[in-house]
């Protein structure tokens, strides 16, 4: 009941503000604004696009505190990026306000006692809208309801980075360890030694290469999701381009990137090269790269995209590259017709 009273003070509240609309909805618009009250120069909430802070061509894109290796995070209040860590010292973004862990287990008579309400575990959790975070002064002079923070108590610990829970990059990256990405086989014609040890390429003569075992994990997409203490992250991997090399005793001779739908190649058949000596069309080396006789290997390097949303965040995940490796044998065209 108390915390029913409350919330209807803030809405109150706000309401005299000029900031929340009728029904109780955020009327804050993000910026640039729709005609909405912004956020000004002065830290005062007034109406139109002009008082929108100004864009920042090349803006940052902040890791998450406790957050695991390479990528980015953004977080997203409405249309507008926020920060994922509060600057006045209000928490962590979940996506809906800036949230953390106040008072766990608070002695009778503190000023969250009542919100226990006899209770034996759980957390006093306070959330700050993003309002409270732009509007200069407000964390200090509004600590509580003022600008529309909430507390509550929760059974479980929100998801507050580096005090309790994985973050959501955190969350992201067990996802992407799920998706077991590889570079796959390699199908290649000539074929490889080690599909046909008897097989003998010409020199002079087109290179196909193509990943010979499609699927989720070698071609792509790929989508994985990973949920803990209520919070649910979904990434989803697509293979970006592959990289070749052809080389004679470690000597590269002869290199190639096969970018995005070409990436995973085209497999050799009579019917595709119509029978002659044809490049691939997607992927491999035309038959003047293909200028060495001898033990070839032809290595691939497997570069993946990962973009990944949840808990009100989203970003990409740096994937290392996915290496393989096969063995051609190529010979002179007049040493084979002897």
């Amino acid at each position: 009941m108390l915390r029913s009273v409350a919330r209807s003070l803030v809405v109150v509240a706000l309401v005299v503000a000029g900031l929340v609309g009728p029904g109780g909805a955020s009327a804050l618009a993000a910026c640039p604004g729709d005609g909405g009250p912004v956020v000004g120069d002065e830290g005062d909430f007034e109406y139109g696009e002009e008082t929108c802070p100004e864009d920042d061509d090349d803006p940052t894109t902040p890791s998450t505190p406790g957050g695991g290796g390479g990528g980015e995070v953004r977080c997203y209040w409405v249309d507008r990026e926020v920060s994922c860590t509060s600057e006045h010292g209000l928490g962590v973004w979940n996506g809906e306000c800036y949230v953390q862990v106040i008072e766990s287990e608070p002695t009778e008579g503190s000023d969250y006692y009542f919100l226990w309400d006899g209770r034996d575990e759980g957390y006093i959790v306070l959330c700050t809208p993003w309002p409270c975070e732009a509007y200069e002064g407000t964390p200090e002079a509004f600590p509580g309801y003022g600008c529309g923070a909430e507390y509550s108590w929760q059974q479980d610990a929100p998801q507050v980075v580096g005090e309790v829970g994985p973050s959501p990059l955190e969350l992201a990256e067990r996802a992407v360890a799920r998706m077991n990405l590889d570079m796959g086989e390699i199908g290649s014609t000539p074929p490889s030694t080690e599909v046909d040890g008897a097989s003998v390429g010409i020199v002079g003569m087109p290179v196909w290469l193509w990943v010979s075992n499609p699927a989720e994990n070698t071609t792509g997409p790929i989508t994985r999701s990973e949920t803990d203490g209520g919070l649910t992250v979904s990434a989803t991997g697509t293979l970006d381009r592959t990289e070749w090399t052809l080389a004679v005793d470690g000597e590269v001779y002869a290199s190639t990137t096969c970018r995005g739908a070409d990436a995973p190649g085209t497999a050799w058949s009579e019917a595709a090269t119509g029978r002659g000596a044809q490049p691939s069309p997607t992927c491999g080396f035309p038959g003047q790269e293909n200028r060495r006789a001898g033990t070839i290997t032809v290595a691939g390097t497997a570069y993946w995209s990962v973009e990944w949303a949840g808990g009100g965040q989203s970003g990409t995940i740096d994937v290392p590259g996915q290496e393989g490796a096969a063995t051609l044998s190529i010979g002179e065209a007049q040493v084979l017709v002897q």
